[in-house]
């Protein structure tokens, strides 16, 4: 059995995934901050804690999350969107290697 390099190819991603929009990144990054920030509050995690450091905290949880989810979101858009070319060329210079055993 041989390998087919030019076998059926899995169609390329949509330039539009659904249900995929900065608005709802935004919204749903901003819930989560506040959930855990909520979560903090009722188990008794700002007890003892001034409110220099409450502030402290709940900017720390959001500019985390926020730059989580960014980094995330750029990895993810940079690889549905910008490696046509690369994916092509490698295709290309293992469909050559294999013709040549």
């Amino acid at each position: 059995m041989t390998f087919d390099p030019t076998g059926p190819q899995p169609e390329s991603p949509s330039r539009h995934a659904p249900g995929l929009s900065l608005g709802r990144i935004i919204g749903g990054t901003v819930l989560l901050a506040a959930l855990t920030v909520a979560g903090t509050y009722l188990f008794g995690g700002f007890s003892g804690v001034s409110t220099a450091g409450i502030i402290a905290l709940i900017l720390g949880v959001t500019f985390s999350y926020a730059l989580g989810v960014g980094l995330m979101v750029a990895v993810f858009h940079s690889s549905r969107f910008y490696d046509d070319s690369a994916h092509d060329a490698a295709r290309d210079h293992f469909k050559d290697r294999h013709d040549d055993s």
